[in-house]
């Protein structure tokens, strides 16, 4: 839990630091090399990016499982080769500036940040994992921490799913150690299942737990909190919906730092800050840099 979560030297990081969502996203294409480079010129402390694993076993940094949305091509993400996804136009939805902006790999994204600024990696689920996860809720109900013995159990268990978020994860783990950014970069996932994959092979790494409340489900919350003790992840990253004093004290009771998504409101932005949240992910990292600067926290 102690770990350091930058490798840039920084001993004594800001109160609140600003985590640039998909980059600097509300002025450039998300998650391009674009959108990240201009989160570095706003100074953010880190900017994050969402990867899934192209057919050919390469991690691309994309947000959606098709490329709809945000290219000019269509169809899933895994049905192409990263050589196919080089020819899409990531940036012309976003205006003609951006015309021609590439899908990046994580290694490219990794690359331009390294010594600085830090990098969120959101690896995203591949598959749904309902069986693993069922498995993963029982086990917890068993011991509040996961066991070597039952690491090593879960773990071969996902090795005899075939689940594809196996890939991801260590394709994403893999990147990051080729560039030694293992303490500039951390992992975060909404999937318990990846966040248990990364825990267990690189334990040298940062790994987040995202996840939300539904008020219809109290049961979404109850499993989310459960897992992520289980699991003994380093964060527990909510929707800035779903945090209140009592539960930020008690993920930060419990050594966990707590990083809030996504936050675009500068009124939500004070109000976050004032409680005492460890980070603040948004796609406006200037705004919040001068509203926190304003506040006294940084």
């Amino acid at each position: 839990m102690d770990k350091d979560r930058r490798g840039l030297g920084a001993t004594d990081r800001p109160q609140v630091e600003v985590i640039a969502h998909r980059g600097a996203s509300a002025y450039a294409p998300e998650n391009t090399l674009a959108a990240f480079e201009l989160a570095v010129a706003q100074n953010a402390d880190w900017y994050e990016l969402d990867c899934y694993i192209s057919k050919d076993d390469v991690v691309v940094v994309l947000h959606d499982t098709t490329v709809d949305r945000t290219t000019n091509g269509t169809g899933p993400v895994a049905e192409f080769a990263l050589e196919e996804l080089k020819l899409l136009d990531a940036g012309s939805w976003r205006g003609e500036a951006f015309a021609l902006e590439p899908i990046p790999t994580l290694y490219e994204s990794l690359a331009m940040a390294k010594d600085r600024i830090g990098v969120y990696v959101e690896i995203k689920s591949m598959a749904s994992d309902s069986e693993l996860v069922a498995m993963l809720l029982e086990m917890a109900e068993e011991t509040p921490h996961m066991t070597p013995e039952q690491a090593e159990a879960f773990m071969a268990a996902i090795e005899a799913s075939g689940t594809r978020n196996l890939a991801l994860t260590r394709e994403s783990i893999a990147d990051i150690r080729s560039l030694n950014m293992e303490d500039q970069a951390l992992i975060q996932s909404f999937s318990a299942i990846v966040c248990f994959i990364a825990r267990h092979e690189a334990p040298e790494i940062v790994v987040e737990y995202l996840g939300g409340d539904d008020p219809d489900n109290p049961q979404q919350w109850i499993n989310y909190t459960r897992l992520g003790e289980f699991l003994q992840v380093d964060g527990m990253n909510p929707s800035h919906g779903s945090i209140t004093p009592e539960r930020l004290a008690a993920f930060q009771e419990a050594g966990m730092r707590v990083n809030v998504y996504t936050v675009n409101n500068p009124e939500d932005m004070a109000r976050l800050a004032r409680m005492g949240v460890d980070g603040i992910i948004t796609d406006y990292p200037d705004v919040c840099l001068d509203l926190l600067e304003e506040l006294g926290l940084r």
